[in-house]
């Protein structure tokens, strides 16, 4: 038996080399089922050692925490009743921590019974550690705070980093489950397991005088669970999404070639005054039109009055403006009201945490299934200290394309290109020569481009243009190919004409 401890608790007897009483041998295999074969592999002692809370001594295992083959602290389990003490001044580190090192399985107990019972179950030595100090409710409100775990990183510094695979062993409790959430962050879920004991168990010891030592063993090696990942599904497991709710554009020549809808981003460029606000005014028109939808434009450079209202008028009506009767204009008015929005910054200075909130008031109050910035370039830039442009568009496109998704929402940005080289001068423009960054063609559902190739001829005005289909995620919006248009002077909308395909990923263009 080991020696006494003194009035401290620092049990010079606990530190002696270990040897087991027959009272501890009795108590560990009829109460807790642990032979004493397994408490002697793990350098498992007994002896009488005071206990604070029970003001004290009581005949207790003693488990020994070694490091480098000396004695850096001990943990005493009193029996038949049940408390806990351990060295003044021990060094906190995972009990055999020293044995498990080079493991590529190691099982984390949150008490060193447990440990033995994983051992007794028939788990090698040489995989089974335990927490020192067992799990503790949380000292702080903030989840993201992890104190009292250098011990973890010294293990991982001194070798465990090496384990491919932890099974945590740990209560079925509240402050179990707080433990086993910090490991977790600890060691990272790639290799992180957890087992889940059955009903009316805590922990592995109880599985163990339950249900036997075949049983714990099946538990721990073969129905560990592999800590979920938010993200990561194999195809069984992934729903089934509906599929796109597609808008055609109106123009019944286009057929399968274009197709819009919500839940996507798309990006429309052209050179300035080529008439990619008027034709894209149409398409949301005629889409509202047929599918009784209603859009909100952000528009930083065309006026809603006169110049939009003028636009839709026209449509509305079929006619020129100066044509309309009053009844026409009042009609056309009525229903722009009913499908159209507008945002305006009051002083001018819009932003897209602004654009994006108002956004939302349209889609939450007005059911807008269309929303248009028009141009991105009027929108306040909010860029990060050291933030690229690049990166910042980066960021904002992937918020836009966020909200397309999560509002069930079609987002449209009407961005400039940058001043093209000589070479191209007077050609279509790519998403690519978007300003800002290559993020426009990268990170888009849909990329449009509007061009005019000339503006007058022998004839006089020149009304021809050419509507590029750039880019298309999904085949059900269609596919990249080059459409003729021409605008009529008097009914002031645009007409199809012929199309072109584009051939292969180097964007030639063939006569279809």
């Amino acid at each position: 038996m080991m020696g006494q401890s003194s009035i401290a608790g620092t049990a010079t007897g606990a530190e002696a080399s270990p040897t087991l009483s027959a009272a501890a041998v009795t108590y560990a295999e009829t109460v807790r089922k642990i032979s004493q074969a397994t408490l002697e592999r793990l350098g498992v002692g007994s002896g009488a050692v005071f206990f604070p809370e029970l003001h004290r001594e009581s005949e207790a295992l003693v488990f020994s925490y070694r490091a480098a083959g000396e004695m850096v602290n001990w943990k005493a389990a009193a029996f038949p009743v049940k408390a806990f003490t351990s060295k003044k001044g021990g060094k906190l580190q995972f009990w055999n921590v020293e044995r498990v090192i080079g493991s590529e399985t190691v099982f984390i107990t949150e008490g060193e019974m447990d440990a033995a019972s994983l051992v007794e179950a028939g788990i090698p030595v040489e995989q089974v550690i335990s927490v020192p100090n067992g799990a503790r409710s949380r000292t702080s409100e903030d989840p993201t705070e992890l104190r009292g775990y250098a011990y973890v990183e010294d293990a991982l510094r001194n070798g465990l980093s090496r384990t491919k695979r932890f099974v945590c062993c740990g209560d079925n409790d509240g402050p179990g489950g707080a433990l086993r959430a910090d490991l977790v962050r600890l060691f990272g879920a790639a290799r992180f397991y957890y087992v889940e004991w059955p009903d009316g168990c805590k922990d592995a010891n109880d599985v163990l005088r339950t249900f036997g030592p075949a049983v714990l063993h099946e538990l721990v090696t073969h129905r560990a669970l592999p800590w979920p990942v938010n993200g990561l599904y194999r195809l069984g497991d992934l729903p089934e999404l509906p599929p796109l709710t597609l808008w055609h554009p109106g123009f019944a020549e286009w057929e399968s070639k274009v197709h819009l809808a919500p839940r996507t981003l798309s990006v429309v460029t052209g050179h300035p005054g080529h008439g990619k606000t008027t034709l894209f005014m149409q398409i949301w028109y005629q889409i509202c039109r047929a599918y009784g939808l209603t859009a909100a434009i952000a528009s930083f450079e065309t006026r809603a009055k006169p110049h939009h209202r003028r636009t839709l008028r026209q449509l509305h009506a079929g006619k020129l403006e100066h044509a309309m009767t009053d009844q026409d204009t009042q009609a056309a008015d009525n229903w722009i009201n009913d499908h159209f929005l507008w945002l305006l910054h009051p002083e001018q200075r819009p932003s897209l945490e602004w654009f994006l909130d108002m956004a939302e008031v349209t889609v939450s109050r007005h059911g807008a299934r269309i929303i248009q910035v028009d141009p991105w370039n009027r929108l306040e830039a909010a860029r990060d200290r050291n933030e690229t442009e690049t990166d910042y568009i980066g960021r904002c496109l992937r918020t836009l394309h966020a909200f397309a998704h999560d509002l069930n929402c079609h987002v449209q940005v009407l961005a400039h290109p940058a001043k093209m080289d000589a070479s191209r001068k007077g050609k279509a423009p790519e998403l690519e020569d978007i300003s800002g960054s290559k993020n426009w063609d990268n990170m888009v559902d849909q990329g449009f481009v509007v061009h005019r190739p000339k503006f007058v001829d022998e004839n006089g005005r020149n009304t021809e243009a050419e509507f590029f289909h750039r880019k298309s995620r999904f085949e059900e919006l269609g596919y990249p190919c080059k459409l003729k248009m021409a605008f009529e002077l008097n009914t002031g909308r645009y007409r199809s004409a012929d199309y072109t395909i584009y051939a292969g990923l180097n964007r030639l263009p063939i006569n279809s």
